[in-house]
């Protein structure tokens, strides 16, 4: 080969390697079942542990992809160890590797089932993913930092994991946009501002309707609606939880604040009119809440954080249970959203909600007057008779 073909070759894999670099990555959990027994004996069948991989790479797809995901064993037969990656396609179900396309925010489903009389760790290795990307673990009951930590424990049962990804930003405080700039990237949001980051992706298609539905613990949004004006391919909705008020807003809302969150749908600028009509998000309130702080259930209302401003959003009440309200509010846009009420200025909680009563003094109604039999007027013309009969005697008797 001469120096030139060397020197060309050089260059295309330098090119190669710093195109790729980032595109990447994988992560390995080891899942091991442990006997809770006090002999230690480790429950049938072995192996005892089982090695499942996420990861991403540049040419990966929301599908399954034969040459970069890696099939898992088929269900066992008895009280056994099993964890899985599920997958959609028509006939590959379960994943023992699932790889995403190399997106800045990427979610993967993992159902993990423990066997009885057993216990389970589950190991994790985070050393190939990039240090600018947090991962997140949500075990339905609590929140696990992947990169904090590094492994969990579960007992007998059924869990439905999901592991998720996410960039934290520099925070861009020139308001909410029309389209926000989360989805499948990162929000913006400071990363120890978020109490929960849930992403659910959809396919958009021209007229039809769209609904992303949310299931995690602590997520107040039910689901996120909206009709698609054009065919999109698969877009990404992200609602992000926040423990205080978001950092890309520059004041607090006025009212009292339930909850802080921000509503992300696609890429920067894609969730406009020109895109989607009529989208709408559902979300419930605590009815503990409402009466710990005395809130009027009809001053609660969703909040957007636009153009520098807090604007609230023309908000319904669609239904309640035992613990919850749940309301629906239209959209114009997706951004920092928060959800607030006002005190109750004396009035009832009603519809099931018993709201304490205030200092203010209760003004007792006026009685209406009882209905009497008789003929109307009497008792005055009575009075005017006698009057006239005891001037007449005093005349007399002068």
């Amino acid at each position: 080969m001469s120096n030139t073909m060397r020197f060309v070759a050089l260059v295309l894999l330098s090119i190669f390697f710093i195109g790729s670099s980032g595109a990447e990555w994988t992560l390995p959990i080891y899942v091991t079942s442990l006997s809770s027994n006090d002999n230690d004996n480790s429950p049938p069948p072995p192996p005892a542990t089982y090695i499942r991989i996420l990861g991403v790479n540049i040419n990966a797809s929301d599908e399954f992809d034969r040459d970069l995901d890696v099939l898992a064993p088929p269900p066992p037969q008895a009280d056994a160890l099993d964890v899985y990656f599920p997958c959609s396609h028509e006939v590959v179900n379960r994943l023992a590797t699932d790889i995403k396309p190399d997106l800045k925010g990427v979610s993967w489903n993992m159902e993990l089932i423990v066997p009885s009389v057993c216990v389970v760790r589950m190991d994790w290795n985070v050393e190939a993913v990039p240090e600018d990307i947090p991962v997140i673990m949500n075990t339905g009951t609590s929140q696990i930092n992947m990169k904090s930590q590094d492994y969990t424990t579960f007992e007998s049962g059924t869990y439905s994991l999901k592991v998720i990804t996410q960039i934290a930003q520099t925070p861009n405080k020139g308001g909410g946009g029309g389209g926000g700039s989360g989805g499948s990237g990162g929000s913006g949001e400071a990363f120890e501002n978020i109490l929960i980051s849930e992403t659910e992706r959809e396919y958009v298609n021209k007229g039809s309707v769209v609904s992303y539905n949310f299931d995690f613990e602590g997520n107040i949004v039910q689901y996120l609606n909206f009709t698609g004006l054009k065919n999109s391919g698969k877009i990404a909705a992200k609602v992000e939880i926040l423990n205080n008020t978001s950092t890309l807003v520059d004041s607090a809302p006025l009212d009292i604040v339930y909850k802080n969150l921000n509503i992300w749908v696609g890429n920067l600028d894609w969730a406009t009119s020109e895109n989607i009509a009529n989208p709408i998000i559902n979300f419930k309130v605590e009815k503990s809440w409402i009466i710990d702080n005395k809130i009027s259930k009809s001053t609660i209302s969703l909040n957007r954080y636009s153009d520098g401003i807090w604007n609230p959003l023309e908000t319904y009440k669609i239904g309640e249970d035992a613990e919850y309200l749940y309301f629906e509010a239209k959209v114009p846009g997706f951004s920092p959203f928060a959800v607030t009420g006002k005190k109750d200025m004396g009035e009832s909680g009603g519809e099931g909600i018993i709201v304490e009563p205030t200092e203010t003094v209760e003004k007792q109604p006026v009685q209406a007057p009882t209905e009497k039999k008789g003929i109307p007027g009497f008792s005055l013309f009575a009075g005017v008779l006698f009057l006239l009969i005891v001037m007449q005697i005093l005349r007399k008797n002068e």
